[in-house]
């Protein structure tokens, strides 16, 4: 009866967590590896290059931030990132149509500079921090999933659950919408530091 119960309870624990979704599995490319054919640049064009497959924006160019073609309510959202030291950028979700995605969606921050778990790599940045420090090492390349499923939010990265928030609970986050653009933002550095994106992927949920 015990080991029966043990393990109905850890599939219900794999079945809600990100280990559940293997790689390919409903996944979507969102970058072909050439060009930027399904994003909406945001910014000046020249704050964005393709380099080796992968999308690069350079610090002080401008590049402002990249919005999906299409918007988005429950899904789950991966993408490889790189940043150089003491630098700072984003992955965006459930980002408006109008008005800064910083704003009016969430910025999932990606950074070598913060000094706390409001700002750092992971968190919903200025909305929610961390409940897990993951690895922030620059020049390196890192991974971020993003699940979106109705008033809940997690953020995983590099296979450490950083966020698991329900918006409803925070004053800060219940007005938020339920769908909206993904987005890339750019190097938000000074000149001489990057960022780079690849293995762009989104699995629609709803």
């Amino acid at each position: 009866m015990f080991a029966g119960g043990l393990a109905g309870i850890l599939l219900t624990v794999c079945a809600a967590s990100f280990a559940a979704d293997k790689p390919g599995d409903g996944f979507v490319s969102l970058f072909n590896g050439r060009d930027l054919t399904g994003w909406a640049v945001m910014g000046s064009p020249k704050g964005w290059t393709i380099r080796n497959g992968r999308i690069r924006s350079d610090g002080a160019m401008g590049g402002d931030w990249l919005r999906s073609e299409r918007q988005y309510g429950d899904f789950i959202f991966r993408a490889d990132w790189r940043i150089s030291k003491s630098s700072n950028s984003s992955l965006f979700v459930r980002a408006g149509e109008k008005g800064h995605p910083a704003f009016t969606g969430y910025p999932v921050q990606i950074s070598t500079q913060s000094d706390d778990e409001e700002h750092c790599t992971g968190s919903l940045y200025d909305l929610v921090k961390v409940k897990r420090r993951p690895d922030e090492t620059p020049d390196k390349w890192h991974t971020l999933e993003v699940r979106c499923q109705g008033n809940r939010i997690e953020v995983v990265a590099d296979g450490v659950k950083c966020i698991d928030h329900v918006q409803s609970t925070s004053p800060k986050t219940k007005n938020k919408p339920l769908r909206g653009f993904l987005g890339l933002q750019e190097c938000h550095s000074p000149r001489g530091r990057y960022v780079e994106f690849r293995n762009l992927q989104v699995k629609t949920l709803d």
